[in-house]
């Protein structure tokens, strides 16, 4: 489950910005903000706040604006370099290490779901099910080794979707919730749309696709004619567990699953990289990557280590 944290952190440098004398820069985890150098010096406690997060209308932030949409915290580009997210002075009291998001009144930006596309929900199928999350590259990026195998693979700008038959029935869910069938809700319009996908699943019962549900979705539309919609897959669950790479590959068609970036080894420069440029199915930009490891381990602090980049040149768009 990601975690979406404003976190306390002390500010350990802060470099020169190249371009701008009044302008420093603070690297927290693998973010880079940057700040006004009269009001950050190395010692301080802050509060990180980081990208799509959005802060209350209170004193605090007035410095943003009256406008909501300014509240949203994102990567915004400061005399040609990326700054990804926010630094504030630690509230009294707190220590390194504390959650301040309830403080703070900052909630996790999620974006609106159109009614044409929320549909009724109803209960999930008997079983535990999932929901599906990946941590921040750049928070977590330590967990990755240099040369390590990685499988990368391109994140596709859509809304997440989950299918399963079990029972004798198609169950059909969103992000978090389970859909009643309904010809004019999204997920089940993308079912109708792409009937592999059921065949699939009554060819696998009880086990689980992951995807993402694209093309005339989000502003990002990969080439779509209207009203039409694709599904990529980017992983299975079955019995307690999430198949392997090898395992995916071998059940489902290249144009089933989401693309492929690069499977070898690990470099954090190439991982940055690899976040950027256009994407690999439309001529536009790319949302970023994922990457996981090969083969798959866990970590205490994440589960299963997989991460996620979301490109700066997305976020600033």
């Amino acid at each position: 489950m990601s975690q979406h944290r404003v976190e306390i952190v002390r500010i350990e440098s802060v470099a020169p910005h190249p371009n701008a004398d009044t302008l420093g820069i603070v690297q927290v985890f693998g973010y880079f903000c940057c700040v006004r150098l009269a009001d950050f010096a190395p010692g301080d406690l802050v509060a990180y706040i980081p990208p799509d997060s959005v802060v209350p209308a209170t004193e605090q932030f007035a410095f943003l604006g009256a406008d909501s949409e300014n509240r949203r915290i994102r990567v915004r580009r400061l005399r040609g370099i990326y700054s990804q997210g926010l630094l504030v002075k630690a509230p009294e009291e707190s220590v390194e290490g504390d959650d301040v998001m309830a403080l703070l009144g900052i909630k996790h930006y999620e974006p609106p779901i159109p009614m044409t596309m929320g549909g009724e929900n109803e209960r999930p199928p008997a079983g535990f099910w999932p929901k599906y999350d990946v941590e921040s590259w750049h928070r977590h990026k330590a967990l990755f080794q240099e040369g390590e195998t990685v499988y990368v693979t391109e994140k596709i700008h859509g809304t997440n979707a989950r299918y399963v038959w079990l029972d004798n029935k198609m169950h059909v869910g969103s992000h978090t919730q389970w859909k009643r069938e309904d010809e004019t809700n999204l997920w089940w319009r993308a079912l109708a749309l792409n009937p592999w996908i059921k065949n699939w699943c009554v060819s696998h019962e009880s086990a689980l696709l992951f995807g993402e549900v694209f093309g005339q979705v989000q502003d990002l539309q990969y080439g779509a004619a209207r009203n039409e919609l694709f599904v990529r897959v980017f992983d299975i669950y079955e019995s307690g567990r999430y198949w392997d790479v090898s395992e995916l590959q071998a059940t489902l068609e290249p144009e089933h699953r989401v693309p492929v970036l690069y499977e070898g080894p690990y470099s954090e420069v190439a991982a940055r990289s690899l976040s950027m440029g256009q994407s690999t199915l439309a001529a536009h930009l790319r949302e970023g990557c994922v990457i996981r490891s090969v083969p798959e381990r866990s970590d205490p602090s994440v589960g299963r280590v997989q991460l996620k980049i979301v490109s700066d040149e997305y976020l600033a768009r």
